[in-house]
């Protein structure tokens, strides 16, 4: 079971520590009903109750409320602690990752395993826990049982212990049904998320809005269909149990007293202790739905463990670079031979990008060329060391770039690429100047919009183009080496997009920076030392010095 999985990656400890309180919550439990029983046969033999036995039992359970409070609490804070271990070891493996095997997993599956299953058991495993104090308790009250008579306790032993294989086969077949549930939910998330997705191509298609609305329904009846089948079998579940309870009983009242001599002079006192256990079995039952539930979500960020453990490879080492990086103040940075092949699912590949050479120097302007298609954006990511390449080498000065120095290498750049994210934040940056971030807010021509207030931008509600324009402020910020710019003056006005070709761009050459940008504006390519064109993933050098056009 993968909840026992992680319980156990805790320390022993802490392990050993929750179980000896919640024993001992058991224990006392039982020792309560010991003694009430005690003072119902007192009572009906007519013997007065002492104020000993009052003070006994008043001591008995306030052992018992802290003993149980604390075992609550502890086995909440260790499961908490075991879930935030899992989201920082998952998350982490995340960062370590390479682009594409992100790419590859999705940005959806990631989110929903991460966020939503994690957190779901977060706000289960109290109702959890609550039931494995039961089982504990149970088995306390089995071993008060014997005390009163073994054989009682052996044939009511063996009895649980059916009842329990036959509630952990049919707690199996509701595990497999809740996993269907989980594969029918994330189509229904899916299908919701195409009506925002597409919200303008369906209002735009009355045909198409009806049938993405057909589909819809049809996926929500079979999600409805398998959740009461889910239903169906809980409640065959918790017949059983009631069940289980008064078969319980009546082998205690009818059928033990047949066969032993003297039990009926205990047997009111097992009747009391079998009913006291119809709660424990009840909230184990209550909680059999929660439980596979809970355990199926904590299977998928499991597989989704391993499935980052087998695609870090090479980007399992140390995200964060030294402070003296070997790559730091690059002369000439050499792609020989690069090559790059996306593979579908089935390892077919769907487009190559590659074998192609080119040097890219210290302190000069590159753009690339190419039309819809032809592998620039794939290029730009083999460039900056988001993609490893499959075949050909990187070197820094004569230096190969490998698996164990990639980060090192990937430290040199700054990007800002078409699907880029906004950090409201300056990650990294948290010591900046807020004189210079508001120098360069009106440089980007929008102090009248954005203000950094308390290490953050005020508002990141802007155009694309303006938010592109934040983006560079954090580049600029950063103040790397090398500068990449992916189709950036797309979504820029035409005022803006001459201040970037004809003035930030000069200035980032005249700073010793690299740059090398995406673009389809013929009318600034004299901005550039070199002009790069990619065809169908093949590159090749258009033109060398200033007015190349």
């Amino acid at each position: 079971m993968y909840i026992l999985r992680l319980l156990q990656s805790g320390s022993p400890q802490a392990y050993r520590g929750l179980l000896l309180v919640t024993c001992l919550s058991g224990l006392s439990n039982v020792v309560l009903i010991a003694l009430i029983n005690h003072v119902a046969e007192q009572a009906e033999q007519q013997v007065p109750v002492g104020l000993q036995m009052l003070l006994l039992y008043l001591c008995v359970f306030a052992f018992y409320y802290v003993a149980d409070r604390a075992s609550l609490r502890q086995a909440n804070q260790f499961v908490q602690h075991r879930l935030s271990a899992l989201r920082l070891r998952v998350v982490g493996k995340i960062r370590r990752a390479d682009l594409r095997a992100i790419e590859n997993l999705g940005h959806g599956d990631l989110y929903a395993t991460v966020a939503q299953e994690i957190n779901h058991l977060s706000q289960s495993f109290p109702l959890l826990v609550n039931a494995a104090q039961g089982v504990f308790l149970l088995i306390f009250c089995l071993l008060y049982i014997a005390t009163l008579s073994l054989v009682s306790f052996l044939v009511m032993t063996a009895f649980t212990i059916i009842g329990l294989y036959i509630f952990w086969l049919r707690r199996k077949v509701l595990a497999e049904a809740m996993e269907e549930v989980y594969v029918c939910e994330a189509a229904m998330l899916e299908s919701v998320s195409h009506f925002t997705e597409g919200f303008q191509e369906i209002r735009l298609n009355a045909d198409k809005n009806d049938s993405l609305f057909r589909h819809f329904a049809g996926v929500l009846d079979r999600l409805e269909t398998t959740v009461i089948g889910v239903g169906g079998k809980w409640v065959v579940l918790l017949q059983f149990a009631n069940a289980f309870l008064y078969a319980l009983v009546g082998l205690v009242v009818f059928i033990l007293p047949m066969f032993f001599e003297g039990y009926s002079d205990t047997v009111y006192k097992i009747v009391a202790v079998s009913i006291f256990c119809v709660g424990p079995v009840t909230g184990l039952t209550a909680a059999a739905p929660i439980f596979s539930k809970a355990d199926v979500g904590l299977g998928h960020v499991f597989r989704l463990e391993r499935r980052l453990d087998n695609r870090l490879g090479g980007a399992g080492h140390a995200v964060t670079a030294p402070e003296e990086s070997r790559f730091r103040g690059f002369r000439t940075i050499s792609f020989e031979a690069v090559r790059f092949t996306y593979r579908g699912p089935d390892g077919t590949p769907s487009f190559t990008s590659g074998p192609w050479d080119f040097a890219l120097r210290h302190g000069e302007i590159v753009f690339l060329t190419g039309g819809n298609g032809s592998g620039k954006s794939t290029a730009m990511k083999l460039v900056c060391g988001l993609y490893a390449p499959d075949d050909g080498r990187i070197l820094v000065d004569g230096v190969p770039v490998t698996d164990e120095s990639r980060q090192e290498y990937r430290e040199l750049f700054s990007a800002i690429f078409p699907d880029f994210h906004l950090f409201d934040r300056l990650h990294g940056l948290e010591d900046v100047d807020p004189d210079r971030v508001t120098a360069l807010i009106a440089r980007m021509e929008l102090a009248d919009k954005v203000r950094f207030e308390n290490g953050r931008f005020s508002s990141t509600e802007l155009s694309t183009g303006q938010r592109k324009r934040l983006a560079l402020i954090a580049a600029l910020l950063e103040d790397r080496e090398i500068y990449l710019f992916d189709e950036w003056a797309a979504d820029q006005d035409a005022h803006f997009r001459d201040v970037f070709y004809s003035e930030l761009l000069p200035d980032l050459k005249r700073r010793g920076k690299a740059v090398l940008a995406v673009t389809h504006d013929d009318r600034y390519w004299h901005r550039c030392d070199r002009r790069l064109h990619l065809d169908l993933g093949k590159m090749s050098p258009v033109g060398d010095g200033m007015g190349d056009s």
